[in-house]
């Protein structure tokens, strides 16, 4: 969805709370998480690769659309390490991430898995204490 020189999401926005409500009657009891959208760089006229610009405000709808709707939202970008982490990811050795600076592969898969796995757990541990995050 994220494309070079895009900065306005709405229509996104409006599209995902149109699918968010229809899941949530089909599916009254049930949570929904979003997962947000992960790094991706470009490559700039100085041949260096860099975070796309355009996926910081990919990254607000995405809370945008959770907050609307009253649903977790997980930071994906974040936990991958934020901006220049794809590029990382990509240069680990052995790599995480794919040379198209914009798909993890499975070892990428299997480090953000373990971050998404900590983070419910310690929600659970918050929740089971009180501390309850109610989110921005």
């Amino acid at each position: 969805v994220v494309a070079e020189g895009v900065y306005d999401y709405n229509y996104y926005r409006i599209q995902m709370n149109k699918v968010i409500n229809y899941l949530k009657q089909s599916f009254p009891n049930t949570g929904f998480l979003i997962l947000s959208v992960g790094d991706r760089d470009y490559k700039t006229e100085e041949g260096t690769y860099e975070t796309m610009p355009e996926i910081k405000y990919f990254l607000q709808i995405q809370r945008q659309i959770a907050k609307d709707n009253k649903i977790a939202f997980w930071n994906m970008f974040e936990a991958m390490g934020g901006e220049g982490s794809m590029y990382d990811l990509v240069h680990d050795k052995p790599s995480k991430a794919n040379f198209d600076y914009t798909h993890i592969n499975f070892r990428g898969g299997r480090f953000i898995a373990k971050k998404l796995f900590e983070a419910i757990k310690d929600g659970k541990t918050n929740y089971e204490k009180g501390e309850i995050y109610a989110g921005e």
